[in-house]
């Protein structure tokens, strides 16, 4: 009896040891129980509980959620320090980041040696495409100039700022990439842009199944109605599917002497083979590749440019004195260039602040603890996923005075010349893995938001008022809500 008493206190101790106590060095936080760890029993959103949990215990925080160890970091230089070092260039093990793939693919959730070689080829292709540089601008202006004229149309009455806003930044990109445009009123886009909301909607949904990994034994049928999975594989499909067209399109007119875009490229580096066995070349990889450039490509910048309509609607002296520059600097019918930049301190001062304010990504694109590692002074295992709190960087009182306020004189200097402010601003990520088209989604902001505010002024509904904060039914990014703008000419 009493050897059975000693050995159930050890097995105890053992488990408790194991799974209950919380390991040495760790950060501050929330710790929970084992294969659920700390599961909150509160209304508060996700966004809310880090800031609970930032302002209890500072800038490093541990939050373990399922199986899955989270740190978030809400301090500017320990995020950047985190995002520059090789132990947290990872991309976690999810399938909201693989698209329910057994190999992570393309380059947004893909690791080593095969991240890198689409990063790197992705990179050189967009540059020798014209990403940054001057030859890209007229192609921007044009579908500038499409969306001014779908935006008169709208003139005068109450509606939501319209999908051709999509259309026209998706066409940059796609042009590149694809050598293709879509039509403004292009119902095949339209589809692919309701998809893309539905997935981002459900992001949170699959993100449990990736917490919890014994759930992936449940029934198929289970799966799809509690993790949308279905809505997934159904998004993938319809784009491999349509993308498909356009690699047979590219296939039959390849001239190996004169690739014309990035699929060109690819197409040739697939005939070519891979210098390294690690390296995957495939129709498949081109496809996912394709649809993150797609993804990251329009999200950010339409987003970006819905959340400006929505904020100078309501700050109208805001918006009059930008319209006042750009009027000074770009005469009626002339659209912006990269060398006009320098001359429209003002207009880049109030698109910086709505970068911070929108913060799309609120607690960043999610990196993983490629070993065991330190932090902060603090043990950060192998495993841990790490997210840099941006939306709590561009509210850090630290950096920013009144942070909640649109002041774009925060970016001007005593003589009103503009003043990259760079401590504290991190809207494109930051290190190894920052945005791959930074240069691109600049170049658009500028030439599309000039264009738009030379011909049009936005305004709330008469009698209404706009609510500039996210769309709460999407949890893991910053989306403008859906609601009506008023539209005049100028």
């Amino acid at each position: 009896m009493l050897v059975e008493v000693v050995l159930t206190a050890v097995l105890a101790v053992l488990l408790w040891a194991a799974f209950f106590r919380r390991p040495e060095g760790l950060p501050p936080g929330r710790w929970g129980l084992p294969v659920f760890g700390y599961i909150p029993l509160t209304r508060k959103s996700m966004e809310e509980q880090i800031l609970d949990l930032h302002k209890k215990h500072g800038d490093i925080v541990i939050w373990r959620m399922g199986n899955q160890l989270m740190v978030f970091i809400s301090d500017y230089q320990l995020g950047k320090e985190a995002l520059a070092r090789a132990d947290f260039a990872n991309r976690p093990d999810w399938e909201m980041f693989k698209f329910l793939e057994d190999f992570p693919l393309g380059v947004g959730a893909s690791n080593g040696a095969h991240w890198h070689a689409n990063r790197r080829f992705t990179l050189r292709q967009l540059r020798d495409l014209g990403m940054g540089k001057s030859k890209l601008v007229a192609g921007i202006q044009e579908q500038a100039t499409k969306l001014v004229e779908r935006l008169k149309q709208q003139a005068n009455q109450a509606a939501p700022v319209p999908h051709a806003l999509k259309v026209a930044v998706v066409n940059v990109i796609w042009n590149m990439v694809a050598g293709k445009m879509f039509e403004m009123e292009d119902k095949r886009l339209a589809e692919f842009d309701k998809l893309l909301q539905d997935l981002n909607a459900a992001t949170f949904a699959l993100g449990v199944r990736d917490f919890f990994p014994g759930l992936k034994y449940l029934p198929k049928f289970l799966q799809n109605l509690l993790f949308s999975m279905d809505l997934v594989e159904g998004f993938k499909e319809k784009f491999l599917a349509f993308f498909d067209e356009v690699v047979n399109e590219h296939r039959a007119s390849l001239d190996p002497n004169n690739p014309g875009d990035l699929v060109d490229a690819y197409l040739l580096e697939m005939k070519e083979g891979s210098e390294s066995p690690d390296v995957i070349r495939s129709e498949k990889d081109l496809g996912l590749l394709v649809l993150d450039l797609f993804f990251a490509g329009s999200e950010t910048t339409t987003n970006t440019l819905t959340f400006m309509v929505q904020y100078l609607a309501m700050h109208p002296d805001i918006q009059k004195t930008m319209q006042e520059e750009i009027d000074q600097v770009l005469p009626k019918g002339t659209l912006a260039t990269l060398e006009d930049k320098a001359r429209l301190p003002y207009t880049e001062a109030v698109l910086h602040e709505i970068l911070r304010l929108s913060s799309l990504l609120p607690v960043g694109a999610q990196h993983s603890a490629v070993t065991d590692t330190q932090l902060g002074g603090y043990f950060i295992p192998k495993g841990t996923t790490i997210s840099t709190s941006a939306v709590f960087m561009h509210s850090d009182p630290r950096y920013w005075e009144k942070p909640e306020a649109l002041k774009p004189e925060r970016w001007l200097d005593e003589n009103g010349k503009f003043t990259t402010k760079k401590e504290g601003f991190m809207p494109f990520g930051s290190g190894k893995r920052v945005c791959l088209g930074e240069s691109l989604a600049r170049m658009e902001l500028l030439i599309f938001a000039t264009a738009m505010l030379q011909s049009l002024s936005f305004a709330p509904p008469p009698g209404a008022t706009l609510d500039v904060t996210a769309d709460p039914a999407i949890p893991m990014f910053h989306t403008p809500r859906k609601q009506d703008v008023f539209i005049t000419l100028r």
